[in-house]
């Protein structure tokens, strides 16, 4: 009777030593995952990026047909000019409250405000 109470014993303390082992872990999902939510700034382009960004943000009300403030951002040019003269960055970097903050009613998020200062910062490549 003794060595079936100790074989219990014995396969209890596996089970669970088998558990615990199982269940080491890192507490923190990015560091077992990685920052999901990222913002890659390494290669922004015009094309992937920026056109992007524009067009779900701004061309709504800055395009040929409606110049909302005299500001036309339809196609590359009108863009890059308007990037590097920094009318971009000053509008979208504004405090919330700010009737000049764009686009109205929510700023941009910090990556695409982080994505638009790269593509400037590279001098506003057509690429």
């Amino acid at each position: 009777m003794k060595a079936s109470r100790f074989a219990y014993l014995l396969w209890g303390m596996i089970i669970l030593t088998s558990m615990g082992l199982t269940n080491c872990r890192y507490d923190n999902y990015n560091d077992s995952y990685g920052n999901v939510n990222a913002c890659d700034t390494s290669a922004v382009t015009f094309s992937q990026d920026i056109k992007m960004i524009i067009g779900q943000n701004c061309e709504g009300c800055h395009n040929g047909a409606s110049t909302s403030g005299g500001l036309n951002l339809a196609g590359y040019q009108n863009i890059s000019a308007s990037a590097l003269s920094g009318g971009i960055m000053d509008r979208v970097t504004r405090s919330a409250g700010d009737p000049l903050l764009m686009p109205p009613g929510q700023a941009l998020s910090d990556c695409d405000q982080s994505k638009l200062r790269t593509w400037m910062n590279e001098g506003a490549p057509n690429n």
